[in-house]
């Protein structure tokens, strides 16, 4: 009767754990219980059991639990039978006990090698006719053989207590190993969910999935590319024509797209501002005098005299600007051309000295009537140049001081002085170059480079 409560009081708390997972399927609950068992040998340690009553063999144990797993590592353990049988060699009879005990197991898994465990268990132990209080702790370690199965060594230690009112002055202690095993329902492999396909993506929302896509950002618009599947046709310049009609696709076409060449600006070939769709003299620019009736280009000047030939009296005979129209544009003694007021007659010095000598007053007379007659000579540069008899300081000091007499003389007589400067330039820029020269030939060429030029300059 004893037996059967105490029976009852360890039964109960797996049967609670049991109920407490009804709902769960039966596998679940299933795959919480475990069978363990042991089987083994060990020795008697107490001294009175092994000299007085002769339990000093080796004696072999066997028992069976019966195991519910609250969680993974820990479970809650019922020993239904654990049988000890020692032989005695004072003759007693075989030595044996049958117990029932509950216990708490702890069991972490060693990654997927197997699991190391440690229990505590106590309860009530039979020997012979006495019943005593008992308890026992083991550590062992079970491999992982199979899914179901683990299996491996294990030690215990046992200890029973002695009945107050039984002769034997001491607990009962022994001790056990073998090998342990358990045995459980194995989970139910996880089978790889089936992730179904992927709908294909068309981030850019153009009809072509992005797999296909090779602009999976950019839709292929309204002008898809022929070469790129789901691109746009580019705009490299980004002026609204695309690059395959694009004659210039690294140039913007701007404000003024020139007509002849699709997406591209139009061009000023000549730096005259006038564009080349408007200008009508493209390679000549219109100067500061443009004429008014082809944009683009200058006013008509057959003999490049600075006269336009509207004014010029000798349209076809290179002159100079004059205030007469009868002469205006007609050869005398200056002529405008290529940038220069070319006299073709020299001014004449006194012999070292800077004063012009009154033979030369008309051929200065003439560039001044040709400057006033002119707004577009804007400045003119007198450049006194002399040979290379003397020393260079001296040649240097006598040009400089030369050109400004042609410039006080040209001033005097009434051209802006804001429209004039003098300028020395020595020996350094003959015309005629002296080595090897002899005689006459020499005293000409040193002649030549005795001169004054007057140079139109525009800053």
């Amino acid at each position: 009767m004893k037996l059967s409560k105490i029976t009852l009081a360890f039964a109960a708390p797996v049967a609670l754990a049991a109920l407490t997972f009804a709902e769960r399927s039966d596998a679940q609950v299933l795959q919480r219980f475990a069978l363990r068992g042991e089987l083994g040998a060990g020795t008697m340690l107490s001294d009175h059991q092994r000299t007085v009553l002769g339990y000093d063999s080796v004696h072999v144990q066997a028992n069976a639990r019966l195991a519910f797993n609250v969680i993974d590592m820990l479970s809650l353990q019922l020993s239904l039978s654990n049988g000890f049988f020692f032989s005695s060699r004072a003759g007693l009879d075989m030595g044996r006990t049958l117990a029932l005990q509950g216990g708490l197991r702890f069991e972490p898994m060693l990654g997927r090698v197997g699991r190391l465990w440690i229990d505590g268990n106590f309860g009530f132990f039979l020997t012979g006719d006495d019943r005593r209080f008992g308890l026992d702790a083991g550590l062992g370690f079970e491999f992982q053989a199979t899914r179901w199965l683990g299996i491996g060594p294990y030690a215990r230690y046992h200890h029973v207590t002695q009945d107050p009112q039984n002769l034997h002055p001491q607990d009962a202690m022994y001790w056990s190993g073998g090998v342990s095993f358990s045995l459980r329902v194995p989970a139910a492999e996880a089978r790889p969910v089936e992730t179904p396909p992927a709908q294909p993506v068309d981030t850019d929302g153009d009809t072509v999935f992005d797999p296909d896509d090779q602009c999976p950002s950019v839709p292929m618009g309204a002008h898809p590319d022929p070469a790129r599947r789901g691109c746009p046709l580019g705009d490299r310049d980004r002026d609204g024509v695309l690059d395959p009609e694009d004659q210039c696709v690294d140039q913007p076409q701007g404000e003024h797209p020139d007509p002849a060449r699709r997406g591209c600006p139009d061009g000023d070939a000549d730096n005259d501002t006038v564009l080349n769709a408007q200008d009508q003299c493209r390679d000549v620019p219109q100067g500061d005098r443009p004429d008014p009736q082809r944009a683009g280009c200058p006013i008509a000047d057959r003999d490049n005299d600075s006269v336009p030939d509207a004014t010029d009296h000798c349209p076809d005979q290179p002159g100079a600007p004059s205030a007469d129209p009868n002469r205006n544009g007609c050869p005398g003694l200056v002529r405008v051309q290529n940038g220069m007021i070319q006299i073709l007659a020299p001014v004449y010095f006194a012999t070292n000295r800077d004063t012009i000598l009154r033979r030369s007053f008309p051929v200065l007379d003439a560039v001044v009537d040709a400057i006033r007659a002119s707004n577009e000579i804007r400045r003119v540069s007198v450049e006194g140049h002399t040979d290379d008899v003397g020393p260079d300081e001296r040649n240097q000091n006598l040009s400089q001081r030369r050109a400004w007499s042609v410039v006080e003389y040209i001033h005097g007589h009434g051209v802006e002085a804001s429209r004039l400067r003098a300028q020395g330039f020595g020996e350094t820029r003959p015309l005629r170059p002296i080595e090897r020269l002899r005689g006459r030939a020499l005293r000409d060429a040193r002649a030549q480079n005795r001169r004054v030029e007057f140079r139109i300059v525009s800053e």
